[in-house]
């Protein structure tokens, strides 16, 4: 690939990452995502999106992957486990980073994580810390290296997901709050990308809510 990529998206096969993928399709950029050998990628090979076969725990892999396309951003949103249970919310996305600093460290990264990161964590209720504990402490080693690394980046902490039709509202906070606590994976999307371009959005975390009703 001779061109570079406006953006590169790590975990984008299926979920809010393909949300991702179709909303910056739909802006007119050109859009790369590394995807393993046994993911599906009909939706994002119908989308026009250049895959790069990789897995995201292997640093070499990703590394390899930022080269090929050489992308202006970077997005990822890995997480969950795969085949044999193995969790990729904290190693892929240090293998990201890692990747990004060994290779590409001017490159504008953005880290999906989720609703009760970081000092949010105590503000969870009990029933939802005990039943996304593992994933939360998984991204917070994530967050917690890419804060001190040298990197352009950013967080953000998306409220629960749904799979309905976007709605284009949404709001994006320093904070969380107990209003608006779900919404569309595509308006998580749009909000994503919109932080990604804004230069007064970086070295922060940000959450991403529903509307107040």
């Amino acid at each position: 690939m001779a061109d570079s990529y406006d953006l590169l998206i790590f975990g984008a096969s299926r979920g809010l990452g393909l949300c991702l993928a179709k909303a910056s399709v739909k802006r007119g950029e050109k859009v790369a995502a590394m995807v393993r050998a046994e993911s599906d990628r009909s939706a994002l090979s119908e989308l026009g999106v250049t895959l790069i076969q990789g897995d995201a725990f292997s640093l070499d892999d990703c590394i390899a992957a930022l080269r090929q396309a050489q992308p202006r951003r970077v997005i990822s949103v890995l997480g969950g486990k795969n085949a044999a249970g193995r969790r990729i919310d904290a190693l892929g996305n240090l293998n990201v980073i890692q990747a990004l600093e060994a290779s590409m460290p001017s490159t504008r990264v953005l880290l999906g994580t989720s609703l009760g990161c970081g000092e949010q964590w105590d503000g969870l209720a009990e029933p939802t810390k005990r039943m996304l504990g593992e994933a939360i402490r998984a991204k917070n080693e994530a967050e917690q290296y890419l804060k001190q690394s040298a990197l352009p980046w950013m967080i953000a902490r998306p409220a629960g997901l749904s799979h309905q039709e976007g709605t284009g509202q949404y709001r994006v906070q320093a904070q969380r709050d107990d209003a608006g606590n779900y919404l569309p994976r595509a308006d998580v999307a749009d909000a994503m990308l919109a932080i990604l371009d804004q230069d007064e959005r970086l070295y922060k975390a940000w959450t991403i809510l529903g509307p107040a009703h």
